[in-house]
């Protein structure tokens, strides 16, 4: 399929520069759309649902033309993979780092309850979407998330471990597994009660809260 976009205007310059700005190339335009594509979808899902949100909607809120988006997307099942699959990547990613940049695991969960949630206060409508409608998707859209889901659940499991460890503690297997999920639930829940305007400046405790709950129950073990 081509990808093409008219070449956006540039501005007369009166003062001499050294070299003239770089034009984004037809695949970076195309990169762009298919993002500012699924910022929209994102906020309409979030809104009114997967079921109930239609692509003119999507369409509608991103200020493009219906058939226009048929050019970059299949469906608006594939709009939910792609959405769902950019969040974990990018949620991976930053726990990756938290896992190789901290001095001691203590750090690191840290750092992986910092990275996530600072994902989610900026990225509310992917979170809510990602959290709400993870049983909306089908076949290998299914299977690809949900394989994304355990790698990043592993990893969080196993810096929880780790902190135990050199905490002095050791988890069982179930102990461990319910230690995960509890921190997830208290983190993917966040979007049903934070509010930017009161909450952002309080980000830094919010996060020393949730370190703190895990690390407590660890303790008093």
């Amino acid at each position: 399929m081509k990808k093409s976009a008219a070449e956006p205007l540039v501005p007369r310059r009166i003062a001499k520069v050294k070299s003239a700005a770089r034009q984004p190339s037809p695949d970076e335009r195309y990169d762009a759309n298919i993002d500012h594509i699924l910022r929209a979808a994102a906020a309409v899902f979030a809104e009114k649902s997967f079921g109930l949100a239609s692509i003119r909607d999507i369409a509608a809120h991103a200020h493009i033309s219906f058939p226009r988006i048929y050019y970059y997307l299949r469906n608006k099942e594939e709009l939910l993979y792609l959405i769902s699959r950019r969040a974990f990547e990018e949620l991976l990613r930053r726990a990756d780092e938290a896992a190789r940049g901290a001095p001691d695991a203590a750090a690191r969960l840290r750092k992986f309850i910092a990275g996530h949630l600072e994902y989610h206060m900026d990225n509310l409508a992917e979170m809510k979407v990602l959290v709400r409608e993870a049983d909306s998707l089908s076949g290998r859209y299914s299977a690809d998330i949900a394989r994304l889901k355990r790698d990043y659940s592993r990893l969080c499991r196993r810096i929880i471990e780790q902190f135990a460890e050199e905490s002095g503690h050791t988890l069982d297997r179930e102990r461990s597994r319910i230690l995960t999920s509890l921190l997830f639930g208290s983190m993917n829940w966040f979007y049903t009660w934070y509010e930017p305007s009161r909450d952002y400046e309080q980000r830094s405790r919010i996060m020393d809260e949730v370190f703190r709950m895990v690390a407590g129950s660890i303790a008093e073990h």
